[in-house]
């Protein structure tokens, strides 16, 4: 229960990681409702909170008889001791203090309500990621993402008709989730020639951000009558648009997602894919402050702390660091800003994106070697490519 659905999402994320089945209430006036009706083993309690604080919560869990044996933590970082006692005194059975240790905290839960369901049981979800399309002004390589029987497409570039029809000639999915950062052309280029759109049996759902002064369903439609000159055929598929906001949705059971603000000119969102109990990030546009930064920037930080452990984190790595200083307050990232980000926040797997389209493929490997050794150098190993068109990986 935090009503910050970007530090709740974390938590939840943290542990689902560990095994745990987790869910997310903001709006604690919900909370006796949907305890009783779920009967968690534990309730993970913010103190500030609008509508009813953290402690009043707590004490209504605890005095209750349908949920007066529910564990509950609280977890906040109003930290004082004459607090602390009160938690106590009104049925806390643990108090942990923010910001909590990510390796700690499944630790602290464990001891409240024991190992997770099902543990020991082979459980390992394979995350199939592949790249479309190349490298240019008016487009970026878009992704797609297989897991749990389901696809979900990163972006829109022209990469988009190719991943269309291979997965149509496949004939595997009748469903997609369509995942779109922001509306700058070379990340929907190729959505208007998407060739899941002339299928009648199909179902796409797209996700992404409004503008102030225009809907998403305005600036979709936009993009894609400026991209259907490949193929004019009439659009025929059943189409849902979401406008996102930063919080955390489900999308269906087992996956979630949880948009974040990027730090790139126009709305842009960055993407926390929860896929089964595997995490992937995905910001393809941003820049990243590093150790540039000012006490009111707290970016890198903010993100941070949705990056840390994911199984993968794509990032926007646009330019050598002699580039960079040329293109610095632009809204991209260079490769050493990405890679000591990545080490720093102790990810998995890093996949470095969108590095600009002045550079041949041939010098992509002269980047990744380049973010290895900054990722060396804090003592990280680390898996790291270029996206370029073809690449795939599991994860």
């Amino acid at each position: 229960m935090d009503d910050d659905p970007m530090v709740g999402t974390l938590s939840m994320e943290v542990l689902s990681d560990a095994g745990y089945s987790a869910e997310l209430v903001t709006d604690s006036r919900m909370a006796m409702s949907v305890i009783k009706e779920r009967k968690p083993r534990l309730v993970l309690l913010d103190i500030l909170m609008p509508g009813l604080d953290g402690l009043t919560l707590c004490h209504m869990i605890k005095t209750d008889p349908v949920t007066s044996r529910t564990k509950v933590a609280v977890v906040s970082a109003k930290s004082f001791k004459s607090e602390m006692e009160r938690a106590k005194s009104f049925g806390a059975d643990m108090f942990i203090k923010k910001p909590y240790d990510l390796k700690e905290f499944p630790k602290q839960v464990r001891v409240l309500c024991g190992p997770p369901a099902g543990e020991g049981k082979a459980k390992k979800n394979v995350l199939k990621v592949r790249a479309w399309g190349g490298r240019e002004k008016t487009s970026t390589p878009c992704l797609s993402i297989e897991a749990l029987g389901r696809l979900f497409i990163l972006d829109a570039g022209k990469g988009v008709q190719a991943l269309g029809a291979e997965f149509l000639k496949q004939g595997t999915y009748k469903e997609a989730w369509l995942l779109i950062s922001h509306f700058h052309e070379d990340h929907v280029s190729g959505l208007g020639a998407l060739p899941f759109l002339r299928e009648e049996s199909f179902h796409l759902h797209v996700i992404g951000p409004s503008e102030p002064d225009k809907k998403i369903t305005l600036l979709l439609r936009e993009a894609m009558q400026k991209s259907m000159g490949s193929d004019p055929r009439p659009i025929k598929a059943k189409i849902q648009v979401h406008e996102v906001r930063e919080e955390s949705y489900e999308l269906v059971s087992g996956v979630r997602v949880a948009p974040f603000y990027a730090n790139h000119p126009t709305t842009t969102l960055g993407y926390v894919l929860e896929l089964g109990g595997r995490r992937i990030v995905y910001c393809p546009d941003t820049e990243l402050y590093g150790e540039a930064a000012t006490a009111l920037q707290d970016y890198d930080e903010k993100i941070g702390r949705l990056v840390r452990s994911a199984d993968l984190l794509i990032h926007d790595a646009r330019y050598t660091d002699a580039d960079y200083a040329q293109h610095k307050d632009e809204g991209h990232s260079s490769v050493t800003s990405a890679a000591q980000f990545a080490a720093d926040n102790e990810v998995r797997n890093l996949l470095l994106i969108h590095a600009d389209p002045s550079y041949p493929d041939s010098f992509l490997p002269t980047m990744e070697a380049d973010a290895k050794k900054v990722m060396e150098g804090k003592g990280a190993q680390i898996p790291c490519s270029v996206v370029r068109d073809g690449l795939s990986l599991e994860v």
